[in-house]
């Protein structure tokens, strides 16, 4: 019996320690993606947004821009909400940590994650318009008499790639941000300063 005592209040003393260190991985990982997501869209949305290049073809000026594609200026457009989104709730988070510490309440983490999964969404629509434009652009389509254009627009076709795989990186992070933010929604992060112990009233 005292045996059973003693081991409910070690493991009651050593559960404020387990859910802090809890916590601080929280905090790292929503941080740490966050600017992920800041860095990795931004830097999407400046390539596809700067996407512009003219060549002669059988000596003839052509030219290709992203503004020709709706997809492109789609993907880029969400890109910049994307990131600059990412920079106002990594604020967000840093001053919700700094103010209550350890403590968030369940619905904090509840918005977080709507936030997470309308951004991931809408991403999602992006990088997929972009990539079926861009898989035309490299290959063509014979069917539709479409020919292919990464031949004669290179650096073009390079840079909408390189934002292109960014932009999945981006929706990558915010997919892991909506899987913590689901998790943490359901627990109430409370560390006290002292270990409590449970202490049976005497008989």
């Amino acid at each position: 019996m005292e045996r059973s005592e003693r081991k409910s209040g070690r493991e009651n003393v050593e559960e404020p320690e387990t859910r802090a260190r809890r916590a601080r991985i929280s905090n790292g990982a929503q941080i740490s993606l966050r600017i992920f997501v800041v860095v990795t869209s931004g830097i999407s949305a400046y390539l596809m947004l700067t996407s512009n290049e003219e060549t002669l073809v059988y000596d003839m000026p052509m030219s290709a821009k992203y503004s020709y594609s709706p997809a492109f200026k789609y993907s880029g457009c969400i890109n910049i909400a994307a990131s600059a989104l990412g920079l106002i709730s990594s604020i967000t988070t840093l001053m919700v940590i700094r103010r209550r510490g350890n403590y968030y309440p369940a619905s904090y983490f509840f918005f977080l994650f709507l936030h997470d999964l309308v951004m991931a969404c809408l991403l999602v629509g992006g990088c997929a318009a972009a990539t079926a434009i861009g898989y035309v652009g490299k290959h063509g389509f014979d069917e539709a008499g479409w020919v292919a254009i990464c031949g004669h627009f290179s650096s073009f076709c390079n840079r909408i790639t390189a934002s292109v795989i960014l932009a999945f990186a981006s929706t990558f992070f915010f997919l892991s941000l909506t899987v913590i933010s689901a998790i943490n929604s359901t627990h109430i992060h409370h560390v006290s300063t002292a270990p409590q112990v449970d202490v049976e009233p005497p008989l």
